[in-house]
């Protein structure tokens, strides 16, 4: 079985994580699978951004949820401290700008940060995130992902015609089975330090689809590739895409034969 390689924050070892131009890098080693981050600013914008402030991968400063969008744009997205100043002119995308780069390219995973999640149900950051979406045609070809289960239920309620995938880390096998089914999430998302027989054979028995994230190294990959993932989360999608096509795992058994 060979899984499919989802570009974690687009290209992101090559290029600065979640921007337009890490998504391009994805495109250009062939990921067909982009997953990003998005955030909520002050006035109701979907931005595509890890972490709830911009102080790591911008030249901005603060909570990215207290700013307007005009104010995270002001600011480079470069990530200065990895890629110095060869990426200054990129901007934190809006999640319609992403979409738009990537529609008819490839598939899409939209993690819903819970920094972001609040009690607003009608105009909170999944309902928001759910109408771009559909807005540009993409139920079919985008995935919605979450740590957190409220916004994953809520996304079940608005819009159960886009996938869900449930992200874990810590949590036991009955928590993870438990919870994917209330939020009806298709992909379970545990993280690769959970993966165990046990996990994977419950997962799969329970008929959701399982993947795992940040697998970099080919030989990494090759050793979890015995749970049956169907995806991995990886910085290096061009990396692990060449060793596949190499034949990485042509004698990896199917884990259903094991």
């Amino acid at each position: 079985m060979r899984p499919l390689v989802i570009a974690h924050r687009g290209d992101s070892a090559h290029r600065p994580e979640n921007t337009l131009a890490a998504f391009m890098g994805a495109l250009e080693v062939g990921a067909a699978i982009v997953e990003l981050d998005v955030q909520l600013t002050a006035d109701g914008h979907v931005v595509v951004l890890h972490d709830p402030t911009l102080d790591r991968t911008t030249t901005g400063h603060g909570d990215v949820r207290r700013k307007t969008l005009a104010e995270v744009r002001a600011a480079s997205a470069g990530y200065r401290e990895r890629f110095g100043s060869a990426h200054s002119g990129e901007r934190v995308p809006t999640l319609t700008e992403a979409l738009a780069l990537l529609r008819e390219r490839a598939r899409v995973m939209i993690e819903i940060k819970t920094d972001s999640v609040t009690e607003d149900e009608a105009s909170g950051i999944e309902a928001r995130t759910i109408a771009e979406v559909r807005r540009l045609g993409m139920a079919d070809d985008a995935a919605i992902i979450s740590f957190d289960h409220r916004a994953l239920r809520r996304c079940r309620e608005q819009a159960p015609e886009i996938t869900r995938g449930h992200l874990f880390v810590r949590v036991g096998v009955g928590d993870v089975l438990e919870a994917a089914r209330d939020a009806g999430c298709g992909i379970v998302m545990p993280h690769k330090g959970m993966l165990n027989d046990e996990l994977a054979s419950r997962v799969r028995a329970a008929g959701h689809t399982l993947a795992t994230w940040v697998v970099d190294e080919p030989e990494e990959l090759r050793v979890l590739a015995r749970f049956g993932l169907a995806g991995v989360g990886s910085n290096r999608p061009g990396v692990l895409l060449q060793a596949i096509e190499d034949g990485l795992l042509d004698d990896v058994p199917d884990p259903a034969v094991v």
